[in-house]
């Protein structure tokens, strides 16, 4: 088993303290959009704006290639408002990497899937504004 921080992909965010935005599963693909935490190893790592505690950046992580997903509990957490109006689903407690397999738990309950490839795309004033990231499961 591997844990999210040592897969190429993701190992310059801080899932745990991220929040989950959306999470949209369509034929073939699963997209969860985030506030995601930048450590300071990331490329478009800033300090963190005053009151906030870390470096926040809206994404998408996307996997590409689903062949399997199975959502358990994601009627268990009800989301909540933030001030701005956005839905927030909570944080990403874990993240699994078994080979091509993706364990994703949290207050969104636990998605299990099997995928072919993942990628992170940060996106600034809802336009993409790096290049994703991607690499083998």
């Amino acid at each position: 088993m591997g844990d999210y921080f040592d897969h190429e992909v993701l190992k310059d965010l801080y899932l745990e303290d991220s929040y989950v935005l959306d999470i949209q599963a369509s034929r073939g693909q699963l997209a969860i959009t985030a506030e995601f935490v930048l450590t300071p190893e990331h490329p478009s790592y800033a300090s963190a704006l005053p009151g906030e505690q870390h470096c926040y950046r809206k994404g998408v992580l996307v996997f590409e290639g689903v062949t399997d997903l199975n959502w358990t509990g994601q009627l268990a957490f009800r989301p909540s408002q933030d001030p701005d109006g956005s839905i927030d689903y909570g944080n990403i407690d874990a993240l699994v990497i078994v080979g091509n397999r993706y364990i994703v738990e949290g207050d969104l309950g636990t998605i299990d899937l099997h995928a072919a490839s993942i990628r992170v795309v940060l996106v600034s004033d809802d336009t993409i504004d790096k290049v994703s990231y991607d690499a083998e499961p």
